[in-house]
């Protein structure tokens, strides 16, 4: 007697024939399985299963959504293992203290603040495409300040105290000047603009950065003060 079956290993459908025979030896009844190929077409593959987030991640997005609605001396750690619905000692596996998981979390979203940067490396274009780019990055970086205000403000409280935190915020301030005095100097080659890129992109930086952290602070920001920062951005720019 003989039938067909599929087996799924790994996602993927095989279909396999299965004779069944006696073993002369046993008298048990067994079943030879001959391979006959992968099944292709929609429905074959297994539904991919979304991977747990880590612990460590828990704990990140547990002081995110903690500082959305609290300050951080009011935080503990224990606050922060329960909102993640962990164990109290697990976050001293992966934290040294609030000010730690602060500045990790600040870092997994100053990450993606980065990618904002990305549209400098692109082809220059003329005058008014490249101040275009600039002005939707300048509003694009506070607008993501305003996202999450607590976590950007309680990143300037730690800064105040924790070498740990001054020092991952100087490393990304000169990441981020170099950065654009590379886009401005691309500028200037091309004649697109004219600017000091040195001295502009330590500027421009400077003054997006007191911006993004007015609007943490204040929770909010004006389109005239939006207006105020590009004007002088596009200004220093030579945009």
């Amino acid at each position: 007697m003989a039938s067909e079956v599929i087996k799924r290993v790994s996602g993927r459908a095989y279909r396999y024939r299965v004779e069944s025979y006696r073993d002369p030896e046993t008298r048990r009844v067994r079943g030879k399985w001959t391979y006959l190929g992968r099944v292709e077409g929609e429905g074959t593959l297994s539904p991919e299963r979304k991977a747990r987030p880590s612990s460590r991640d828990r704990l990140l997005d547990a002081v995110e959504r903690l500082l959305e609605t609290n300050e951080l001396a009011t935080i503990s750690t224990g606050m922060v293992a329960s909102e993640a619905g962990l164990a109290y000692g697990t976050f001293y596996r992966h934290f040294r203290d609030l000010a730690h998981v602060v500045r990790d979390a600040m870092v997994r979203e100053t990450a993606n603040l980065e990618k904002l940067n990305e549209r400098f490396e692109e082809p220059v274009g003329d005058r008014g495409v490249e101040r275009a780019k600039l002005v939707s990055w300048v509003r694009e970086a506070i607008a993501a300040v305003l996202l999450r205000p607590g976590l950007f403000r309680a990143w300037h409280v730690t800064s105040n105290h924790d070498w740990a935190v001054v020092a991952e915020r100087q490393r990304r301030f000169e990441a981020n000047v170099e950065h654009m005095a590379r886009y401005l100097e691309r500028l200037h080659s091309a004649g697109t603009a004219k600017s000091t890129p040195a001295f502009a992109a330590y500027a421009i930086m400077a003054l997006v950065g007191a911006a993004t952290r007015e609007a943490a602070i204040d929770k909010t920001f004006s389109e005239a003060k939006h207006e105020g920062i590009i004007s002088v951005v596009t200004d220093l720019a030579g945009l």
